[in-house]
C-alpha cells in the first residue's frame, strides 16, 4: 500500500507494509511444518501388525507438528515366518531437526534389522556409527529393538539408552522391569558397543509395555510426575484387555493426570500381549 497523506492513514499503511512480508513468511512456515507432520505420520506403522499368538498395538502423540519420538514394526519375512521386529526410540527435543534424525534412524534400523538379525549388537554399532557422523553433539537417541518370534514365543531385544519396558507375568501378576543390558545412547560416541539381552518366553496372557519418558514424565498443574506406579496400576487394571485397549487406557491415564497441563514431550507405546 502506497499512501502519502502524512498522517494515521500514511503510518498505518507503513505498518500494514512491514506486516505483509512477516504473514506470508509465517505462513510459508505453517505450510512447511504441516508438510513435515505429514510426511513423519505416514513414517509411523499405519496398523498393527498381524503375529500368530500375539496382540500388537502402538501410538505416538506428539507435543509439536513433528516429534522425536519413533516407533516401528518391521516384517522381517525373509528370515522366515512368524517374525517381527519392534523398535520404540525417542529423540532429544522436537521439532524439524528431532523429526529428520528420527526419519534418518528408521531408515538405517530397516536397512540393517534382516542383514543383523542373529546379531542385535552389530546392529545397533552400525546404527549408532551412521547416527554419529550424521549428529551434532546436541543431539542423540534411546532405542529400544526387539525379535518377537512367534513359532517359540520368544523375546530376543537390546536397548541403547532407553528405558527398561515393563512385563506384567499374567499367571502371578507381577509386574517388572525388563532386565537388560543398556548400552549408551546411540549418536553420541563413535565406536560405542552394544550387547544384546537374554531373551525370553513369553506365556499367555504376558504383556509388554514399551514406552517413552514422555509417558511417565507428565506433569499435573501441581508439578507432579505420572510416574511408573501409576502406569503400572493402569496396566495391572486393564491386564485382561486388548493390546490397542490397554494404550488408549494409559493415555486417557495420562491425560486426566495432566488436567489442563500442557503436553511437554512426545508420549509413544507399544504394547505387546501374549496369546
Amino acid at each position: 500500500v502506497d499512501m502519502h497523506t502524512g498522517d494515521e492513514l500514511e503510518e498505518l499503511s507503513d505498518v500494514f507494509n512491514e506486516m505483509g512480508p512477516k504473514l506470508l513468511e509465517r505462513q510459508k512456515m505453517k505450510e512447511s511444518l504441516a508438510l513435515a507432520m505429514e510426511i513423519q505420520q505416514h513414517l509411523l506403522p499405519q496398523e498393527s501388525p498381524k503375529l500368530e499368538g500375539f496382540d500388537i498395538a502402538g501410538t505416538s502423540l506428539f507435543s509439536d507438528e513433528t516429534g522425536g519420538d519413533y516407533y516401528d514394526f518391521i516384517d522381517l519375512v525373509d528370515l522366515g515366518t512368524g517374525k517381527l521386529g519392534i523398535a520404540v526410540g525417542d529423540i532429544t527435543g522436537h521439532g524439524i531437526g528431532a523429526a529428520l534424525l528420527m526419519a534418518s534412524a528408521r531408515a538405517v534400523l530397516r536397512s540393517h534389522a534382516i542383514h543383523h538379525s542373529g546379531d542385535l549388537g552389530a546392529l545397533f554399532e552400525d546404527i549408532n556409527q551412521h547416527l554419529v557422523r550424521d549428529t551434532g553433539e546436541s543431539r542423540f537417541l534411546t532405542l529400544f529393538y526387539g525379535v518377537l518370534d512367534a513359532e517359540n514365543r520368544s523375546l530376543r531385544w537390546i536397548s541403547g539408552g532407553h528405558d527398561a519396558p515393563l512385563r506384567l507375568h499374567a499367571e502371578s501378576g507381577k509386574i517388572e522391569d525388563l532386565p537388560s543390558s543398556a548400552g549408551l545412547l546411540l549418536g553420541v560416541i563413535e565406536g560405542a558397543t552394544y550387547t544384546e539381552s537374554e531373551p525370553i518366553t513369553l506365556d499367555r496372557g504376558d504383556i509388554i509395555l514399551i514406552g517413552t519418558d514422555g509417558v511417565w514424565e507428565a506433569r499435573n498443574p501441581a508439578k507432579e510426575m505420572f510416574g511408573k506406579q501409576r502406569l503400572r496400576e493402569v496396566i495391572r487394571r486393564c491386564a485382561g484387555d486388548s493390546a490397542r485397549s490397554i494404550y488408549e487406557a494409559v493415555i486417557a491415564a495420562v491425560k486426566d493426570f495432566s488436567e489442563t497441563t500442557r503436553q511437554e514431550d512426545d508420549i509413544t507405546l507399544v504394547v505387546i500381549k501374549a496369546l
